[in-house]
């Protein structure tokens, strides 16, 4: 199921020993070095172990040296994205939209960054700068899996399903469900909009066929965090289905007890 996290931009950088030690390693061989085409890939490398090990205020302190350095376009743009990534990661949201938004200004059509983008929006409940950046990263995927449409649709309707705007999850999510050819998690989010809109009888049946599409869901291998989330969303759909055939019954008795 896809999450509102923010979603990482191609990696430069790759290691086979311990994050840490690497990251021990490459301070050792930086100190009192300033930021060259010799050293950039150190600044680089040392940025992905420190992220990788939960030191984002470090990871921060590389890659802004690496991004203010700015020694080719290619590493600018790599570290300034990444540097987007450390500051969430760390809490400091305002410099992280900063970050991403120079990154955006120099890779305007990159889809990833404006679905970072309204990710944070999301967050600090800013809707409508979330709306216009989701919008955008949507339009702007044109991937095969379309997998930056898919996450940034999803988001964008359960922020317009929080906040009340049923009939524009309802159109977004729709969407959202003919991409995905009726993916469970989405099928299920559909289901819950429509019923905020008021329209029980579809609600009633997307909430049946999510339970349907959620029960026979399998990924490939084992993964425990997908497993949770399948069996949640099936508990959800399910009291879903079962709170909205009540009403259903409820309904239809009061109209017999009428005549």
């Amino acid at each position: 199921a896809p999450g509102r996290a923010a979603r990482k931009y191609a990696a430069m950088a790759s290691f086979n020993e311990d994050p840490a030690d690497r990251a021990a390693e490459l301070e050792r061989m930086l100190v009192g070095h300033v930021c060259t085409l010799e050293t950039a890939f150190g600044f680089y490398t040392l940025g992905d172990c420190r992220y990788a090990i939960g030191d984002y205020k470090g990871a921060h302190e590389a890659w802004k040296t690496l991004h203010e350095a700015n020694i080719t376009n290619a590493l600018t743009d790599q570290a300034l994205f990444q540097d987007g990534r450390a500051l969430d990661a760390s809490g400091d949201l305002l410099a992280a939209i900063h970050a991403y938004n120079s990154f955006a200004a120099r890779q305007p059509e990159e889809a990833l960054v404006h679905f970072n983008l309204g990710e944070i929006y999301g967050r600090l409940g800013q809707f409508s700068d979330a709306a216009k950046a989701y919008h955008l990263a949507a339009d702007l995927d044109k991937s095969a899996d379309l997998q930056v449409r898919r996450d940034a649709l999803f988001n964008l309707g359960g922020d317009q399903t929080k906040q009340g705007l049923y009939l524009d999850a309802v159109a977004t999510l729709t969407t959202l469900v003919g991409l995905d050819d009726g993916a469970g998690f989405h099928v299920l989010r559909l289901a819950e909009a429509l019923k905020g809109a008021g329209k029980r009888d579809d609600a009633l049946r997307e909430a049946q066929r999510a339970v349907a599409l959620l029960t026979k869901a399998t990924i490939d291998g084992f993964d425990a965090d997908w497993e949770n989330e399948r069996q949640t969303a099936l508990r959800e759909a399910s009291a879903l289905v079962g709170a909205l055939e009540a009403v259903a019954a409820a309904e239809a008795s009061l109209a017999d007890a009428v005549v």
